[in-house]
């Protein structure tokens, strides 16, 4: 918000989360996003976004999004530096329990439409019957 010319109030949320970064690279443009931080100025102690473009905040979300395009002949290393370990690991394991449920529901539906189609198909022979 922005009260008259020069006094601007950011309002902050107490949890403080460190932004992500990554290094995004299409043809000859390499670029610094940096993602998922909850403080406006989050990036202002990394040396690739000082002065650069400001962090923005999608609608009803709660973290801020920061990209700065590099100049050419910079590939980003300082980008990839800062950055936390972004290997993806699988952290859902099947579960034995789950997978009995599942397919004890899915049994039970099967028996309840082979019912329902066999009390259909008995009260049409019982009304062709008569």
């Amino acid at each position: 918000m922005i009260f008259g010319g020069g006094t601007r109030l950011n309002v902050e949320p107490k949890l403080e989360v460190e932004p992500d970064y990554y290094k995004l690279v299409g043809g000859e443009t390499t670029a610094c996003l940096a993602t998922g931080f909850t403080r406006q100025n989050g990036t202002s102690n990394h040396t690739l976004f000082k002065d650069k473009t400001a962090a923005v905040r999608i609608e009803n979300d709660k973290v801020y999004n920061q990209v700065v395009v590099l100049p050419t002949g910079n590939n980003g290393d300082e980008c990839e530096t800062e950055s936390k370990d972004s290997s993806c690991e699988d952290s859902i394991k099947p579960d034995p329990k789950v997978n009995f449920v599942s397919v004890t529901v899915l049994c039970l539906r099967l028996l309840f439409i082979k019912t329902v189609v066999f009390n259909v198909l008995m009260t049409f022979r019982l009304w062709i019957s008569q």
